[in-house]
């Protein structure tokens, strides 16, 4: 009788060690998983403002592009004004 009292204790102090492990394990993964969505979201949120920026960089350089092709045509304008007059004169 004392042997079958002594197994059940240890069977039940092995199920509590095994749950209590169980437990412990999935705290920790539940952490480990908190701390990966934060940095998930931190990455989002940067990459969010990476790409705000480099549609501004865009919309900078399709203006600088229009204002060089002004330039330039007024450039060329100018160099055919002046040839003109060379060739007039």
């Amino acid at each position: 009788m004392e042997t079958n009292l002594v197994l059940s204790l240890s069977s039940i102090l092995g199920l509590f060690g095994f749950f209590w492990t169980w437990h412990k394990d999935q705290k920790q993964t539940s952490n480990t998983i908190s701390v990966l969505q934060n940095k998930v979201e931190n990455l989002e949120d940067k990459l969010r403002v990476q790409d705000e920026a480099i549609v501004k960089v865009q919309e900078t350089l399709m203006k600088m592009d229009l204002k060089l092709t002004r330039i330039d045509t007024q450039l060329s304008l100018l160099l055919d004004e002046n040839k003109n007059k060379k060739n007039s004169a």
